[in-house]
């Protein structure tokens, strides 16, 4: 919990401490310590946790004054010439009760403006330091802020990206950002946070982001637009892609593997198939003759000719030279052997290459 510590130095009638004392004991400010003392405290000890209000009716005592966590307030008829460093100023009160008011006033409103200074730095800090991509939207579509990865993301300054839609930020077409207007709308119609996969049109090509996206309200709780979050995860896909492929399929030959046959099979055809099964004929005479090198290059051949002549159907390797090809109910024995035959003629012409 942040525990703000203030402290109130009182260079002027030692009488205001009391008043001072029982000022900040109205403001009911929890979390607040107020010490009231004639001393100036030592500016270097403060951190960003202690503020210190200073209350002079003497301008000299200006001229010393130099910190971030010092507010000054100035009891006094006029306008003092150091008018730079008054927080507030105070006319001498007729009356201890009216003093009293004011002073309540001024200590709410030193405290809650650095109160607000502070997260309102927090907040920038964390809002900029972000890798991910932050942004606020008017219901027009127009950016009114965003933090610094967006910025380096689209290659643009923040100024160059205020008031303007996501084609110009992007440097895509009005059709290209349809898709981000479409989840906007998503979002405001659910009145929630929404999130989305989507892929984002840039100069560089097409990204993939997953964004969060959530109305944005005034303090009356009406919408004025949206604000989102957006990760680039772009290569994450790529790589999970990748993966999935690398799962799948046979590393040698680029077809399906045995793992993945029932599955694409059931997929492609859910009822009846033809399977078609298939094994290289002396084919360990190959290795032990010409090496396991050539009897890869087999393989590979193999299998680019059963993609060719099959290309509707699924083909997997399943062991060292046996593959499995699965096709629909009604290929025909004739068709099959039609293909065979023109395996068979280019896996001749092959072996003068052998």
């Amino acid at each position: 919990m942040f525990r703000l510590n203030v402290n109130v130095s009182i260079l002027t009638d030692a009488s205001l401490t009391d008043k001072v004392r029982k000022a900040a004991e109205s403001c009911r400010l929890e979390d607040i310590i107020i010490s009231c003392s004639e001393g100036v405290p030592d500016a270097e000890k403060l951190d960003y946790k202690h503020i210190c209000i200073l209350i002079t009716d003497e301008e000299d005592r200006l001229a010393s004054i130099d910190s971030e966590y010092l507010f000054t307030i100035f009891i006094g008829n006029s306008l003092p010439h150091d008018k730079e460093k008054i927080t507030e100023i105070i006319s001498p009160a007729p009356a201890d009760e009216y003093f009293i008011f004011q002073m309540e006033k001024m200590l709410e409103g030193v405290i809650n403006s650095y109160m607000f200074w502070f997260f309102w730095s927090m907040m920038e800090t964390t809002f900029n330091a972000t890798p991910d991509l932050i942004w606020y939207k008017a219901l027009d579509g127009t950016h009114f802020n965003v933090n610094d990865s967006f910025c380096y993301t689209v290659s643009k300054t923040k100024s160059d990206i205020e008031d303007r839609k996501h084609a110009y930020i992007w440097g895509v077409s009005e059709d290209e950002a349809f898709a981000c207007q479409e989840s906007e709308e998503e979002t405001l119609r659910a009145d929630k946070t929404c999130s989305f996969e989507e892929k984002v049109a840039t100069p560089d090509g097409l990204k993939t982001m997953v964004t969060y996206k959530t109305p944005l309200r005034t303090i009356k709780g009406t919408v004025i637009g949206t604000a989102g979050i957006a990760q680039d995860v772009t290569k994450q896909r790529e790589y999970e892609a990748r993966l999935q492929q690398m799962a799948l399929t046979d590393s040698l030959s680029g077809l399906y593997n045995r793992r993945s046959l029932y599955q694409m099979a059931d997929e492609k055809y859910p009822g009846a198939k033809t399977v078609v099964y298939v094994d290289i004929d002396y084919f360990k005479i190959i290795n032990d003759t010409y090496g396991h090198e050539k009897g890869d290059d087999i393989l590979r051949l193999v299998s680019s000719e059963l993609q060719e002549k099959f290309s509707d159907g699924i083909i997997a390797r399943i062991g060292g030279d046996e593959f499995v090809i699965v096709l629909e109910e009604n290929f025909s024995d004739e068709s099959i052997s039609s293909k065979f035959g023109e395996i068979d003629v280019a896996f001749a012409a092959a072996k003068v290459a052998v």
